[in-house]
């Protein structure tokens, strides 16, 4: 969902899966990211305030593994990422990263469109500056799953991904008392194309849209929330063995 680099995988397993033969079972992936975050928030009384819009650079890391068929997977994503906002207290620093842990299934029609279904649990952790003496932390994690279609393209495979998450979350300022947020459910959108150059090597190009809203309570009877949307656009390479 930043779930891009299990998107990066997905591509890698639909264009193996197209071309019908996998001949190794371990794959390792690497690339590059420019990432868009934005954070709301909206009070108990209904105002909502922007906490942060800005767009960042970051980098992805991903390690899978793979039945002989390729009809199993596990995967295993790393994806971070850092940079600067500006609001009207002065700039500040901002950093993201994302770890995830899926399991998957992959099958091949007889039109040659390979289908994926997956499930597993990712953690993320937003730090930001908030102000000269504070920062503001927001960890989230939960239960993710979804699945997509590798279409055979121009030697590779075009794969369109769909997920959806169960996600808990905790807001913290510096030197305050954490906010545990209730259970939210977010979606994410996925578009990708990847490029086999060499039986063993290839890259893969891929966008992502994800967003998720947070409910927090507040004293006994007041609720507010956190509203968390961003996208990544990424470039990779992979590696089998």
């Amino acid at each position: 969902m930043k779930k891009k680099i299990l998107l990066a995988c997905l591509c890698g397993v639909a264009v193996m899966a197209s071309q019908g033969a996998i001949a190794s079972s371990l794959k390792v992936r690497g690339g590059v990211t420019s990432n868009s975050y934005a954070l709301d928030r909206t009070s108990a009384a209904g105002v909502t305030t922007n906490l942060v819009d800005t767009t960042y650079g970051g980098s992805g890391l991903g390690l899978t593994w793979m039945s002989d068929d390729a009809s199993i997977y596990l995967d295993y994503a790393l994806s971070t990422g850092s940079g600067t906002y500006t609001d009207s207290l002065g700039t500040w620093d901002i950093s993201r990263t994302d770890n995830a842990i899926v399991v998957g299934s992959n099958s091949m029609g007889s039109t040659g469109i390979a289908t994926n279904f997956y499930a597993g649990w990712k953690n993320g952790t937003t730090k930001m500056g908030w102000t000269s003496t504070q920062d503001l932390q927001f960890d989230v994690n939960g239960f993710i799953f979804g699945g997509g279609w590798g279409i055979p393209a121009g030697g590779g495979a075009v794969l369109l991904n769909l997920g959806m998450g169960i996600m808990s979350g905790q807001y913290q300022l510096t030197g305050a008392a954490a906010n545990e947020a209730d259970m939210a459910l977010g979606y994410s959108l996925g578009i990708g194309y990847t490029y086999p150059f060499t039986q063993n090597f290839g890259a893969t190009v891929d966008y992502k849209l994800s967003g998720y809203n947070y409910t927090f309570l507040q004293g006994t009877t007041s609720e507010w929330s956190l509203a968390e949307k961003f996208s990544t656009t990424g470039a990779s390479v992979y590696l089998k063995f």
